[in-house]
């Protein structure tokens, strides 16, 4: 019975996370964050009047937008490729210098029999920074600035048939087509900030690696401590037909311990570098081996002690929890493949913490933006050297105190069993 409730348990949960995750709609979107760059010099119309249309735009989208679902940060052009090339802003609306200018002259050219050219405003997207960002930035800006095209059409066809307008002394009429063109004045061009390069999967090839990492140290530290407790005599070894259990060594906890930790460091640096030549065979771009070499040696270690630590000191019930920390809870909290902006605010908060969030942002400033340390590596390292220091406290420290309570890992009468 107890096998069934929690084996029911622990499916109902990882549906939760996944398929919860995985849908997310316009109701979990929570401080979005979006440049906007106003570089409109205004201009001066024919009646003399100045105008800038850019900062009349700004001040709408910071109106109408809701500031708890998208968070707009007004800057610089510099300011704002400097942030997209560092993944802290998902997009940006780039509004030209001569937005105001060309307007102005749209107007004159709508009523002349000449061409006319619309100005244009262009929106960045940055999949990079997260696979799916790019379809909610194009989602957004063409929601805003349709609303701004209107605005501003609106404002143009009244000034062009007013008198004033005009220049001249009665109402000024417009052809259908002059109207058609005012009515959508701007050109909205939606661009990438960078080019996903072949060999990235779109922008998932840093999460996929992600997991690769904590899998490595997940998967890896239950396969190496099964075969170190059946090499110590601690369970049996069944290949098979074939069941055979070795002497008990008497190691304590702490030693059997200390043995697993050992193992898996070793391991992460011929898994690790097993995983960069993968890599570079698969022909996925590396401009930064190295790095990711020792990145992922950092990972799978960190990942390694803290599943060792938490199989030594609760056994059996270690899986499960492990299972929990490390898959069910922890690849829908890692922004891979949803920015998490986007996600439900449970996913938010165990991204704050979960391994997996914190590997990716490392792969993905690896892979992606340069490998530079605010770009997420810093992040991967110290919170890699944080689950080290604390796994190997808690580890040392349970599994000592187990050792000196006398709570041996050998067969013993049911009545004092540890």
């Amino acid at each position: 019975m107890t096998p069934s409730i929690l084996v029911t348990i622990v499916m109902a949960v990882l549906a939760a996370m996944y398929l919860g995750g995985m849908i997310s709609s316009s109701d979990d979107i929570d401080d979005f964050p979006i440049a906007i760059v106003n570089a409109d010099t205004g201009a001066t119309t024919s009646s003399g009047q100045h105008i800038n249309i850019g900062g009349q735009i700004i001040d709408d989208l910071h109106k109408n937008v809701d500031d708890d679902k998208f968070d707009l940060r007004t800057l610089s052009l510099a300011e704002a490729k400097g942030d997209m090339g560092e993944a802290k802003v998902y997009g940006a609306i780039v509004l030209p210098g001569d937005l105001s200018q060309k307007l102005a002259t749209l107007s004159t050219d709508a009523v002349s029999a000449g061409p006319v050219e619309r100005p244009e405003i262009t929106v960045y997207t940055n999949q990079l920074a997260s696979a799916s960002s790019a379809s909610i930035v194009t989602s957004f800006a063409d929601q805003a600035l349709s609303q701004a095209n209107r605005a501003v059409g609106e404002q143009l066809t009244t000034a062009v048939t007013s008198p004033q307008g005009a220049g001249g002394s009665h109402d000024r009429s417009l052809s259908g087509a002059a109207r058609l063109v005012l009515s959508e004045p701007m050109n909205v061009q939606v661009t990438p900030f960078q080019r996903v390069p072949d060999g990235t999967g779109n922008g998932m090839s840093a999460m996929y690696y992600a997991l690769l990492l904590v899998l490595a140290g997940f998967t890896g530290s239950l396969i190496a401590s099964n075969f170190v407790d059946a090499y110590l005599g601690f369970i049996p070894t069944e290949m098979g037909p074939v069941y055979r259990l070795e002497d008990n060594s008497g190691h304590g906890r702490l030693a059997t311990l200390t043995m697993k930790w050992a193992l898996m460091s070793g391991l992460a640096v011929v898994v690790s570098a097993v995983y960069v030549g993968v890599a570079a065979w698969a022909g996925m771009p590396l401009e930064h081996p190295w790095t990711l070499w020792m990145l992922g040696v950092l990972a799978i270690t960190a990942v390694a002690v803290v599943v060792q630590s938490i199989l030594a000191l609760l056994g059996g019930l270690g899986m499960v929890v492990n299972l929990f920390l490390f898959i069910v809870l922890s690849v829908p909290s890692s922004g891979g493949t949803t920015p998490l902006e986007a996600t439900p605010s449970f996913l938010r908060f165990l991204a704050s913490f979960e391994p997996m969030h914190q590997i990716y942002l490392g792969t993905r400033s690896v892979l992606y933006f340069g490998a530079t340390w605010n770009t997420g590596l810093d992040r991967a390292v110290i919170a890699s050297i944080a689950a080290i220091v604390l796994g190997v406290l808690a580890g040392f420290l349970g599994t000592r105190s187990y050792d000196r309570k006398g709570l041996v890992r050998r067969q013993t009468p049911a009545a004092v069993q540890a």
